[in-house]
């Protein structure tokens, strides 16, 4: 029998195949030179557990092993090795198919810390989306849509007093009615966004198990309405400290006027700036034209708000794809919408593409990152939400990938990495809060041509500028404050032509004030 076995290890070891492995736990004091018919090599995993993987030339030697093994009393435990199913991964049919856009926007690796839907602290996280309609029936998507806790189904009463009957998932605000027209475009866009993840069934979204408020929308003045209904929604959700309204965090914008300007639609533009204070984000589709909206425009996306997020399409190549729109100032960042595969109406899937795919995987960005443990942010989401938002929008667009066909025609020159924005959030939670915002230090300090301020800022909008004044208090120069990157904030300050000597430094950026001094040579 021996020599069957030692024939046996040899013939399979020469034919290079596979070894199989057996995990054992001995019983302490027992011997573990014991040697296992079959074994080809054993080593210590756990050596306080003594703990062993034993290898085997073949499946045959490897289950007599386990015969051998099973009723012996020097054995605590035995099992046999084998892969794991990564769970971080969804077991949805299309997934590893068909839905390679996900990976490239980092939402595999972010997967592995959370999959989306709820806080640390159990809270539904909640995304709208504005879209010509909705297949709501879909069995990949029906699952995820929110839920309004306040109403009751069918009672044909406004039951919540928001002035919509029976408001159960959002609203038409086409037909004014709580059914939806059944429309391609905004289930495509949901179910990149939300469709059901790890459910064995069809495709994944952004995130696993998000709330999605829908809301029907043709005209401005639906846009305007389902805005409205948003922000009363989160703004109760903040005055009850949660327990009304719902948690919305983001908004999809998969439209717009292409050539129009926020300046041409100043009331539908102005209530991004609202959205924003109330801590929602809104995610924005660029136009579907090869052309610089900075220069022809593009509605809204060219709206001079720090809560929207301008989103360009990218290729399967990683380019900029030939029909998207771009924009050194106004487009923020790149996403991989072309080739995309998302559901259908009626239960269907297929593909899908265009900026319109693009921007739900900022929107999912979004929402993903309030869902990662970080206490300190889910504190300026309850006391300060409009600083909660901005944090987010800070990790997104400081944790992009360089793309070299965005570099002068995105204002971060990269595309969407979700997982690194992940990280940054997770590693500036990391540092708490900083009482008063302050610059921490001048580098190089004399310069002659350019310095970093470093700062304790976790956020910082657009909007901030830096002043400089001579040793009369004269102010000599103020440029926008750029930032260079990292967990906290750094601004880079020209000096360059100024006179040789002393200056004070001030630093603004909505409501705060920092102060240092600098010296020219």
């Amino acid at each position: 029998m021996k020599a069957f076995y030692f024939l046996l290890v040899l013939l399979v070891t020469l034919s290079s195949l596979n070894a199989q492995s057996l995990i054992v736990q001995w019983e302490e004091g027992k011997d573990l030179e014991r040697k296992v018919v079959g074994e080809e090599s054993r080593r210590l995993l756990v050596p306080s557990l003594h703990i062993e993987q034993i290898d085997f030339a073949s499946e045959d030697a490897l289950h007599l092993a386990v015969k051998e093994l099973s009723p012996c009393t020097c054995v605590r435990a035995l099992e046999i090795d084998r892969k794991v199913d990564f769970r971080t991964d969804p077991n949805d049919d299309f997934y590893g198919s068909e839905q390679g856009n996900l990976i490239r926007a980092g939402f595999d690796r972010a997967w592995d810390l959370t999959s989306g839907g709820k806080t640390s602290e159990g809270t539904d996280i909640v995304v709208a989306i504005l879209d010509a309609g909705f297949d709501v029936e879909h069995p990949d998507l029906e699952e995820n849509l929110w839920v309004n806790p306040e109403e009751i189904p069918g009672d044909f009463r406004d039951n919540d007093g928001n002035g919509y009957v029976d408001d159960i998932h959002g609203w038409n605000m086409i037909d004014d009615s709580n059914v939806y027209p059944l429309n391609t475009h905004g289930t495509q866009v949901i179910g990149l966004l939300g469709a059901k993840g790890n459910n064995n069934r069809g495709v994944s979204g952004t995130n696993w198990d998000i709330k999605m408020m829908v809301l029907s929308i043709s005209t401005i003045s639906n846009i305007v309405e389902s805005y409205g209904y948003i922000l009363a929604q989160r703004q109760l959700y903040n005055s009850t400290d949660g327990r009304e309204g719902a948690f919305i965090v983001a908004t999809n914008a998969s439209f717009g006027v292409e050539g129009g300007t926020c300046e041409d639609f100043a009331v539908w533009g102005g209530l991004y700036e609202e959205l924003g204070r109330a801590g929602v984000l809104t995610a924005a589709a660029t136009a579907n034209q090869n052309w610089d909206v900075d220069m022809f425009g593009d509605m809204p996306t060219d709206c001079p708000t720090d809560f929207l997020i301008g989103v360009a399409n990218v290729g399967t190549d990683d380019r900029l794809y030939r029909s998207s729109g771009f924009g050194k100032e106004n487009i923020d960042l790149g996403a991989p919408g072309e080739e995309s595969y998302s559901t259908l109406t009626r239960g269907r899937y297929g593909p899908f593409g265009s900026t319109s795919a693009a921007a739900p995987y900022v929107t999912g960005a979004i929402a993903l990152l309030y869902s990662t443990p970080c206490p300190s942010l889910l504190d300026r989401a309850r006391n300060d939400p409009a600083s909660a938002a901005l944090l987010v929008r800070d990790a997104i667009l400081s944790s992009t990938v360089p793309n070299t066909s965005l570099t002068f025609r995105t204002a971060t020159g990269g595309s969407l990495d979700v997982a690194e924005a992940q990280r940054m959030l997770a590693e500036s939670c990391n540092l708490g809060e900083a009482v008063d915002f302050a610059i921490t230090a001048v580098r190089p300090n004399p310069a002659a041509e350019e310095a970093l301020l470093e700062t304790n800022a976790i956020v910082f909008s657009e909007s901030g500028r830096i002043d400089l004044f001579d040793s009369m208090g004269r102010l000599v120069r103020q440029q926008s404050a750029i930032r260079v990157g990292g967990a906290t904030v750094t601004l880079r300050l020209n000096v360059a032509g100024l006179a040789s000597g002393w200056y004070s430094i001030l630093v603004t950026e909505r409501d705060r004030v920092a102060r240092s001094v600098i010296v020219v040579r």
